[in-house]
């Protein structure tokens, strides 16, 4: 309902998971562990809330709900998976994974069900962000030797360049305006 934030602060030692009310100003603190939690990600009904987290030894993503209960991991192929973002109707989440090679592949499952696809084979391929239809995947990649912009249906067929020369980080697809 746009009044809360989630946000990861290392304010009580390491990287922890809280919620910030913006209404009231109250910061809700949702994880507790000794690992390093961080990138939350809202689910598009805003009960559940996907992080990664190294409580398992190497970064993977979990989910929560927005209390900070029943979590549950989420990814268990590959050991570093990273950068976490629910579609906008929530039944899938991408992500991404670090391959056996040290490349960095783009991944989608299912948050409930795991059962991973790789999208990406090229290059390294990061931070994914959901078209406000869910219909596409904007991401960043260096397949043509320098990091830039690239869209994919969401399944990952249709890969196309964005930009031409311009090195290009942290694409965001922005909201529906209403």
């Amino acid at each position: 309902d746009g009044s809360k934030v989630c946000l990861s602060l290392t304010k009580d030692g390491n990287a922890e998971i809280y919620l910030l009310d913006l209404k009231n100003k109250k910061l809700n603190r949702l994880t507790y562990n000794q690992a390093i939690d961080t990138s939350p990600a809202f689910s598009p009904n805003s009960r559940e809330i996907a992080f990664v987290s190294d409580r398992s030894g190497n970064p993977q993503v979990y989910v929560m709900d927005i209390h900070g209960g029943n979590v549950r991991r989420l990814t268990y192929h590959g050991s570093y998976n990273t950068s976490p973002a629910w579609s906008p109707r929530g039944d899938i989440i991408t992500y991404v994974s670090r391959e056996e090679d040290l490349s960095q592949q783009i991944y989608v499952t299912d948050p409930y069900d795991f059962s991973p696809i790789r999208l990406t084979f090229d290059g390294n391929n990061e931070e994914p962000s959901w078209s406000p239809d869910g219909l596409h995947i904007v991401f960043t990649s260096n397949r043509s030797g320098r990091y830039e912009l690239y869209t994919m249906n969401w399944d990952g067929s249709r890969k196309r360049k964005l930009t031409d020369g311009v090195i290009a980080y942290a694409p965001d697809w922005s909201p529906i305006a209403k």
